[in-house]
C-alpha cells in the first residue's frame, strides 16, 4: 500500500503531469499539486492507480476549485482501485459567485411543521421558519438572488426527489442510502442553477461541474458532502469568500486569480 502511494505520488510529481495541469492553472500549478501530494499521502487513496487520481484532480483543476478536503470545495475519494471526483455543495456556492451576478444563493430542508403551500404554477412557496423543524421531511428548497434583482426559488417534495434518484441512481447503497438530506439539497441545488443561473462563462463552468461530478455516475461511491445547518444567505456569500481567502494565503501567493479558459466538454446528466 505504502509503494502505491509512492508510486501514485511519483506519478503526479513528473515533469508530464506537471505541464498538463500547468495548461490549465498557469501559476496555479504548484500550490494545487501539493495539495494534491498531501490529499494522496493522507488519505484512502492508497489502492487507486495514479492515472484515475491525475483524471479526477484535473476535473478539479478546470473548475479552479481546490482540493484541500477541509475547504469543501471539490474532493478527490477513492472508489476501488479507482479516484472520482466530486463537487461539494461549497463548490456550486463558489462557481455560482464568481459570476459577479449573483447576490445570494442557499438550500435546505423543509419540515412537515413548517410548510404551508407550493404553487407550480408560479413557483411560489410559502413557509414558515418561526416553527421548529418536526414532523417528516416533506421537500427540500433551493433560492438564488441576481444583482439585477431577479429572484428564484426551486421547490421540490421528497416524492419528486426519489424520483430522481430512482432515474439515475441504479443502486440502493451509497451516498443516497447513508446521506439522503445531503444529496437531496445538493439535486435541488444543482437543478435550479442548471436551469437558471446567468448566461456567462460561468455559468458554463457550473454546467461543467455538475456533468463532472461523479456522485451519482459511482453507484456505490461515497458521498462527501456534509449535512450542513440552513443558514442565511449573507452567512453563505460571506463563508465562501472568507474560505476562498483562506485557501489563497495557506498556499503563500502561489494561487492567483485568473480564470480558467479551457473547460472540460459539457455533456448530460
Amino acid at each position: 500500500m505504502a509503494n502505491q502511494i509512492t508510486k501514485t505520488q511519483q506519478t503526479l510529481k513528473s515533469a508530464e503531469v506537471k505541464k498538463k495541469f500547468e495548461e490549465v492553472l498557469g501559476k496555479k500549478t504548484d500550490g494545487f499539486v501539493a495539495s494534491l501530494l498531501s490529499v494522496v499521502g493522507n488519505s484512502n487513496l492508497k489502492n487507486a492507480n495514479a492515472n484515475s487520481v491525475m483524471t479526477a484532480a484535473m476535473k478539479a483543476a478546470t473548475l479552479d476549485l481546490p482540493i484541500e478536503p477541509s475547504l469543501g470545495f471539490a474532493y478527490v475519494i477513492p472508489y476501488g482501485a479507482e479516484a472520482q471526483f466530486q463537487i461539494g455543495y461549497k463548490g456550486f456556492i463558489q462557481l455560482a459567485l464568481r459570476s459577479g451576478q449573483l447576490t445570494g444563493l442557499n438550500c435546505g430542508i423543509v419540515y412537515e411543521s413548517q410548510f404551508i403551500s407550493y404553487d407550480p404554477l408560479f413557483e411560489e412557496l410559502e413557509l414558515d421558519f418561526t416553527q421548529q423543524a418536526s414532523g417528516d421531511v416533506v421537500g427540500y428548497f433551493a433560492s438564488m438572488k441576481l444583482a439585477n434583482g431577479f429572484k428564484k426559488v426551486l421547490y421540490w417534495s421528497k416524492e419528486q426527489v426519489m424520483a430522481h434518484k430512482k432515474k439515475f441512481v441504479k443502486s440502493s447503497n451509497g451516498p443516497w442510502r447513508d446521506h439522503f438530506d445531503a444529496m437531496a439539497k445538493k439535486t435541488v441545488l444543482k437543478a435550479m442553477l442548471t436551469t437558471y443561473a446567468p448566461a456567462s462563462i460561468e455559468s458554463k463552468m457550473i454546467q461543467t461541474a455538475i456533468t463532472e461530478d461523479d456522485s451519482e455516475h459511482f453507484e456505490n461511491a461515497r458521498d462527501v458532502t456534509q449535512d450542513e445547518p440552513i443558514i442565511s444567505i449573507d452567512e453563505s456569500v460571506n463563508s465562501e469568500v472568507k474560505n476562498e481567502e483562506s485557501y489563497q494565503e495557506s498556499n503563500e501567493g502561489v494561487l492567483q486569480d485568473n480564470a480558467i479558459e479551457e473547460l472540460f466538454p459539457v455533456g448530460k446528466e
